[in-house]
């Protein structure tokens, strides 16, 4: 199912903390849902000089909780693994890749992998989500869970 990029990506500024960390929402789709990050400056660095991997780590989980959605269904995060394989530095920026690989009825299972713009490797994450109710898109597009 093909949804409206924007319509995903208002849904996902809802969440506060998703708002707050500047999270957006470029591709949605049934192959994978993409968001980016842009890491300005140094706000977000740990004393390594590198960015704190809880960044990547809540990413994962917004990343992979909205190709849920675009599956149609609203999730709750059960299990996050995230494997970190390079590091991410200040003013880059951060793309994560999200793909749904179990679409159950009570749960799903999806992948997350980050690159910077560089394409350089730096993540992966793995995610179990509990099924709470679906997703629907209304006429004007943006997208709203049922129960």
């Amino acid at each position: 199912m093909n949804v409206d990029v924007q319509s995903v990506d208002r849904e996902l500024q809802k969440n506060p903390f998703d708002s707050f960390m500047d999270f957006h929402v470029r591709k949605a789709d049934d192959e994978s849902t993409i968001l980016v990050f842009e890491n300005k400056g140094t706000s977000w660095d740990n004393p390594n000089g590198t960015m704190y991997g809880g960044v990547l780590y809540s990413m994962s989980d917004s990343a992979m909780e909205a190709a849920c959605a675009v599956c149609g269904k609203a999730v709750l995060t059960l299990d996050l693994s995230m494997n970190f394989l390079r590091p991410a530095f200040s003013n880059t920026t951060i793309r994560a890749e999200a793909k749904v690989i179990h679409n159950g009825h009570t749960t799903m299972v999806a992948l997350c992998d980050f690159y910077d713009n560089k394409d350089r490797y730096l993540a992966h994450g793995k995610g179990t989500f509990f099924v709470t109710g679906s997703y629907h898109i209304r006429e004007e597009g943006s997208l709203t869970s049922h129960e």
